[in-house]
């Protein structure tokens, strides 16, 4: 017979942490390798991680905003140093 806490031990603390994380990670590592943030918010892994909500309130968390942000930056100086290297040659 499972308690008042559905047979979860985290349930006192809500929605477990870790599940967010993985998400995150996901998706910035799938940013990082240059596919577009609309391409990856379809991914059959991201819809079964969870609803819409869950999968928004990931995205709007300001960790993901800050990395998304980072692989932009990256990306755009990478590609900046390319341009360079191209005129001077």
């Amino acid at each position: 017979m499972k308690g008042w806490w559905h047979g979860n031990p985290y349930f006192v603390f809500g929605p477990r942490p870790f599940r967010e994380a993985r998400l995150r990670a996901y998706i910035v590592r799938q940013h990082r390798a240059g596919r577009a943030l609309i391409d990856i918010l379809q991914d059959p892994y991201v819809r079964r991680c969870g609803n819409e909500s869950f999968c928004w309130r990931v995205l709007q968390h300001p960790d993901t905003i800050a990395a998304l942000h980072a692989n932009d930056v990256r990306a755009f100086e990478r590609t900046s140093a390319e341009l360079e290297q191209q005129r001077h040659v």
